[in-house]
């Protein structure tokens, strides 16, 4: 137990962001990402189980306590053009680490299996420096200025699975989700006096909570199939310190709810050494508070949203069994874009645009009881391309914005049997 908490602990200090199919991360620890986030029907660790499908955990053999951490190394750049002013600039992001924890522990009752994770699941950020030679980033009043963003959402989410016969288990479990939304400008609410934007700069960790069940059938030596629902995360609102125009302190808020996820999954065990799995998403952006709200200026200047919309997202892994000590995987993900050309301004804080991952990895096996894991994935470039929107005017004529995005991810941990 001293050892989990110290992970836990580890984990709330460390977390940053991440960019992925959209808000939501698609995977989670170096097993589960070399596989391309392919895991409801295909339980080969106990983060991806639980990260995807609480009641495959019944289908794991032993108890374990796996240990992950990724570090995101983003390319986010922004170009904008003005009638005969235009300009590149490079966001300065640097790299941020994404930790995940989880434990499955297979009770004295052999229908009974408990598990455990806290993970981070969902984020987005960026830090681009205000740039008189690029229009949307020259300094106010002409331009937005420097737009700086972080935002993190960690997940605490214990399960039940029970085996109602020896090949088909259910599950369930809680959400309990902690946020925090730091956004310069802070578009999302009123102008200040002075036709400006107050910096938001987050008050504290907020909290909400939502639901996942899942289900795991068995079909036979060769085939299984998966199946979970993630209800929407309903979030209290989050509230951000700020200041006006006489740089006076104001209060300001938002609403921004994580969404829900429909999961489908198959594997099949080719041979004993080779395992195939194939996940389908939903993810209903559209539906969720803050993302899936009309990206439209209110008479204040406030956006409404980020128009985000949902989307299908489809997840393959394949796992080759070298040898007693070596297992190597590959895996491939592609969804489609939250984020229409339309709303490319309006998502310059948020890049999460990406639509194809490529990933790679393998397990080494020092003893039957412990493996450390590695896992490389990249992030083909992907852009945005609309007008420049201002509150009142709507699209300037002759403007254009590209946001486009791209990056590697470098994912370690180990796993830990018995």
């Amino acid at each position: 137990m001293q050892r989990y908490c110290f992970f836990v602990a580890i984990l709330f200090c460390l977390s940053n962001l991440a960019t992925a199919q959209g808000l939501i991360l698609q995977a989670g620890g170096p097993v589960n990402r070399s596989m391309g986030g392919a895991s409801a029907a295909a339980p080969i660790d106990s983060i991806g189980a639980m990260y995807w499908n609480p009641a495959s955990i019944s289908g794991m053999e032993r108890s374990e306590t796996a240990v992950a951490l990724d570090f995101l190394f983003p390319n986010h750049t922004v170009e904008s053009s003005l009638g005969v002013f235009a300009g590149s600039t490079d966001a300065n992001t640097g790299s941020f680490p994404v930790p995940n924890i989880a434990v499955v522990h297979r009770t004295g009752n052999e229908a009974l299996t408990f598990g455990a994770s806290v993970s981070a699941v969902a984020g987005f950020g960026t830090n681009l420096p205000a740039d008189p030679t690029n229009p949307v980033l020259a300094p106010p009043p002409t331009g937005l200025g420097q737009i700086a963003s972080n935002a993190l959402f960690i997940q605490i989410a214990p399960v039940l699975s029970y085996a109602l016969t020896d090949r088909f288990s259910i599950a369930v479990g809680p959400t309990i989700t902690t946020g925090r939304v730091t956004l310069e400008p802070f578009v999302l609410g009123p102008v200040n006096a002075n036709g400006t934007y107050s910096t938001g700069n987050a008050t504290r960790y907020h909290w909400g909570s939502g639901f996942q069940i899942g289900s795991y059938f068995i079909l036979n030596e060769r085939w299984r199939f998966g199946a979970s629902l993630k209800s929407p995360v309903w979030m209290e609102n989050f509230e951000f310190n700020g200041v006006d125009e006489n740089g006076l302190p104001r209060k300001l808020w938002a609403e921004i709810d994580l969404p829900l996820i429909f999961s489908l999954g198959a594997s099949f065990q080719a041979n004993e050494d080779t395992l195939i799995a194939l996940d389908v998403r939903f993810i209903d952006y559209a539906n969720a508070d803050g993302l899936g709200d009309d990206p439209v200026f209110d008479a204040t200047g406030a956006l409404g949203g980020l128009g985000h919309g949902s989307i299908m997202s489809t997840a393959v892994g394949i796992q080759r069994k070298v040898s007693e000590k070596l297992t190597l995987r590959g895996g491939y993900t592609f969804n489609q874009n939250p984020v229409s050309n339309s709303e490319a301004f309006f998502n310059l804080a948020a890049p999460v645009i990406y639509q194809h991952m490529i990933s790679t990895g393998g397990s080494v096996n020092f003893t039957e009881l412990f493996s450390a894991n590695l896992a490389y994935s990249i992030y083909l470039e992907n852009s945005r391309v609309g007008p420049i929107v201002l509150p009142g005017i709507g699209g300037v004529p002759g403007s254009s914005v590209t946001n486009t995005l791209g990056g590697h991810l470098l994912s370690f941990g180990f796993t830990m049997r018995n």
